[in-house]
């Protein structure tokens, strides 16, 4: 019965720190789970709760520790190997992860959940190609999920696929019913392919999800610059810069627009006070049209 007693104890002091947890009280955690440890040994949730908490106050190595007594005490618990899997990502051991996140997947093969962070993991390992089909696998599972879009995207242009990237972007935002995000990250890919038409028209959506997007403003402006709409170029960037005079962006784009015109002396105002911007903003990359 005593010991019972203590396995019960062990519970409720779980879920104590539990709740702390959840308030980011991370010391107040700690004393908890360390009580539900002194009392049952065996918990592996407060294990891994005590994991948790000495993470949250940055002490890694401790907190590794921890979770791998978890891991050792209840080895298919999902939630547990989640939260061991998120750690050694984050702790930069991609090797560790990835047996963890194909552990996962394969205890619940149905979660978009456990495919995603197989696909992020793999990602971070430069496997594009196993990222990509696990990232499919995922998208299979939670065809509305934007997050898994969002990192699908982003790995397809970082690997020069980018009439996928667009695609993938393009299919995010209709998974949401229309996305500025979206919209803006494929009009950006759409313009590094020179299909500026199209690229004028994803712009133009993300301003109709959000009137105030500015990244969609200057790209709408940029995009007709790339078309050859100079005037009509000049006066969103004009516009763009007396709504916002510490955008960089919109400076430079100011003064492409100005150069195009034949005005090289205002053009050369404008693009000084786009490097004076970035001076400060302590930015080395040169211009975004002036490449």
């Amino acid at each position: 019965m005593a010991e019972e007693r203590k396995i019960e104890e062990s519970k409720k002091k779980t879920e104590e720190g539990r709740a702390l947890l959840m308030k980011q009280e991370y010391r107040h955690a700690r004393k908890a789970f360390d009580e539900a440890v002194r009392l049952d040994p065996e918990n592996a949730l407060a294990h891994s709760g005590r994991a948790n908490s000495l993470f949250g106050l940055e002490e890694l190595e401790k907190a590794l520790k921890s979770m791998e007594k978890a891991v050792e005490l209840a080895p298919d618990n999902t939630e547990i190997l989640d939260n061991y899997g998120a750690y050694l990502y984050n702790m930069g051991k991609q090797k560790e992860a990835l047996g963890v996140a194909e552990r996962l997947v394969d205890l619940n093969p149905t979660s978009a959940d456990h495919w995603h962070k197989l696909g992020l993991v793999r990602d971070a390992m430069e496997e594009a190609d196993k990222a990509l089909t696990a990232f499919d696998e995922a998208l299979k599972l939670a065809p509305k999920e934007l997050e898994i879009y969002k990192d699908k995207g982003e790995l397809l242009e970082r690997a020069g696929r980018l009439e996928e990237a667009a695609d993938t972007f393009g299919l995010g935002s209709e998974a949401a019913g229309g996305h500025a995000f979206f919209l803006d990250c494929r009009g950006q890919i759409l313009g590094r392919m020179n299909r500026n038409d199209e690229a004028l028209v994803a712009f133009e959506a993300a301003l109709v999800v959000d009137p105030e997007d500015e990244y969609a403003a200057n790209g709408r402006a940029a995009a007709l610059l790339r078309l050859g709409k100079l005037d009509e170029a000049l006066a969103t960037f004009e516009a763009l810069v007396e709504m916002n005079p510490g955008s960089a962006f919109s400076w430079d784009g100011k003064a492409f627009a100005l150069r195009a015109l034949g005005r090289p002396e205002e053009a050369d105002k404008a693009k000084a006070e786009a490097q004076r911007i970035w001076r400060e903003e302590e930015k080395n990359e040169p211009g975004t049209f002036s490449k």
